[in-house]
């Protein structure tokens, strides 16, 4: 017999006895799918009150940071890392720290703060300055080869000019004048970014050439980039 057979009666009575055998589990979908509807909204409502604090904290620190606050600039980037490590905010509160471990010329601190940064950062291009700043502090401190080590990564697209130039420091450091001079000639072909100053560049060049004269190496350092190819860029350091 098919459906189309039955009476009125007889499909009431179909459908309550299903009801009764099926209705808990249509119940509980129902609970179910309010529960995660709400548990979704809530969570959606908490990332946006958890973001809205983390961007007062930050701008809290960078208030002290203008203002030499130290202590307090620690406590903020304390209160960073235990209750906002997801939000972007931690990541340029690092950069500000280790500037101000610089500024006390506690180059252990401010090596601590970048490698964090370098290691964890959320953002590709601020664990790149990150890692640019932490070689300028190695070669600052005379630590030439970890220098070198740290700057042979791959470098964020745009910024390879600055990091070929920052590996000509190193090298020029070790006194290999010649690998210095190919790293410097190097930076100013990669500059495509524009991060570069160019004529800072090309006084390391020159510099380059006296060393090597000394040292009697009269090769030829070759046609170098013009300097007239580019517009005079911003200030070659990360800072």
């Amino acid at each position: 017999m098919t459906d189309e057979l039955f009476t009125d009666d007889q499909e009431a009575e179909r459908a309550k006895q299903w009801l009764r055998v099926n209705g808990i589990y249509i119940a509980a979908g129902v609970l179910l799918g309010l529960g995660g509807l709400f548990g979704w909204q809530g969570w959606k409502d908490h990332r946006v009150e958890q973001a809205a604090e983390a961007s007062a904290v930050w701008s809290m620190l960078r208030t002290a940071a203008g203002g030499e606050r130290f202590n307090e600039v620690q406590e903020l980037l304390a209160l960073l890392e235990s209750d906002y490590a997801s939000t972007p905010y931690l990541d340029q509160a690092r950069l500000i720290m280790a500037r101000l471990y610089m500024d006390r010329n506690d180059a252990t601190a401010a090596l601590q703060q970048l490698r964090l940064l370098h290691q964890d950062g959320q953002d590709p291009m601020l664990r790149q300055i990150a890692m640019l700043r932490e070689g300028q502090i190695l070669i600052s401190e005379g630590e030439y080869d970890q220098a070198l080590e740290l700057l042979d990564s791959e470098p964020v697209p745009g910024m390879a000019g600055l990091q070929l130039s920052l590996r000509g420091d190193a090298l020029f450091g070790k006194g290999q004048f010649a690998e210095a001079r190919d790293a410097y000639q190097a930076a100013l072909i990669s500059d495509s970014g524009g991060s570069l100053d160019r004529n800072f560049v090309q006084m390391k060049l020159d510099d380059v050439a006296v060393s090597l004269s000394s040292v009697g190496d009269t090769e030829s350092p070759g046609e170098l980039p013009s300097l007239d190819a580019q517009p005079d860029a911003a200030a070659e350091s990360v800072e």
